[in-house]
């Protein structure tokens, strides 16, 4: 398997990113774990989770996305948010496969011996539905499933309530992508940031990127979406993402840049 990069920066939390760019995470509790997420599939997983955990785990996606729910056929069962049921069942179809395999032969990460054909027709996994405000005991902690619509409909965070962590999947990030089919409205978007923003947590960990975040950069996420208007943001388009009256604004805070991807008018 290839490297990974992990930080475990706090004694339960191991936080892991692929060689594809995105990013799982294991929360571990004294009597149940919780995986965060699960990749594209390319790379077995599971195995490298399984060496991190001894109890029992369950396996949730923050959306349905195929770069953090195509690697589900790894695991006997999933959690897909009930919102994004359609989203997940679309990504894990062999038109998404096929592109995953075409983009980790371009980063080089998978040669001949791979078997491109039994990866591509995996089926679907089994899987159940969640539903925001759903709590889980992990025996010394408690998680609890927080809707974050925007990024698309369904996407959902996991709020660590005793020690004020969340995760946001793709839901609040540093550059958000607003323009798919499935992403709701900005106005949308930014009323989540405001009602996520009143919830007891002080630090985050999102997606993509190997960092621990401080709650107050949600106020720079606000202050971008409420900015961004056509007259102030770039056009823009996305290989495979291709949408009509995409455009980009962001905005530096300090060493972060953050940025938001938005369709306006929103189809």
């Amino acid at each position: 398997m290839m490297n990974f990069n992990v930080m475990n920066p706090y004694p339960f939390i191991y936080h892991f990113r692929d060689p594809q760019g995105v990013c799982f995470s294991i929360i571990k509790g004294e009597s149940k774990a919780i995986v965060v997420d699960c990749g594209y599939g390319i790379f077995n997983i599971r195995e490298l989770v399984e060496s991190y955990i001894d109890t029992p785990y369950i396996v949730i996606c923050t959306h349905g996305h195929m770069d953090h729910s195509s690697g589900a056929y790894l695991f006997d069962e999933v959690y897909i948010p009930r919102l994004d049921e359609q989203l997940y069942i679309k990504h894990n179809g062999i038109e998404k496969r096929t592109k995953n395999i075409e983009s980790a032969k371009k980063l080089g990460l998978i040669d001949e011996t791979y078997n491109c054909t039994e990866y591509i027709n995996k089926k679907l996994a089994n899987y159940k539905l969640i539903d925001n405000g759903t709590i889980l005991d992990l025996g010394n902690m408690h998680v609890e499933i927080i809707g974050m619509e925007g990024h698309t409909k369904g996407s959902i965070g996991l709020l660590i309530h005793e020690h004020k962590l969340l995760f946001t999947g793709d839901a609040a990030i540093s550059m958000i992508w607003m323009f798919l089919e499935e992403s709701t409205d900005k106005k949308t978007y930014i009323n989540m940031l405001k009602r996520v923003m009143k919830l007891d947590f002080t630090h985050f960990i999102t997606g993509h990127l190997m960092t621990v975040f401080e709650k107050e950069i949600f106020n720079h996420y606000l202050e971008v979406a409420e900015e961004s208007k056509p007259e102030n943001s770039i056009p823009v388009t996305f290989q495979n993402f291709e949408r009509p009256n995409t455009y980009q604004y962001a905005k530096k805070f300090g060493d972060l840049n953050i940025g938001i991807c938005y369709q306006e008018p929103k189809e």
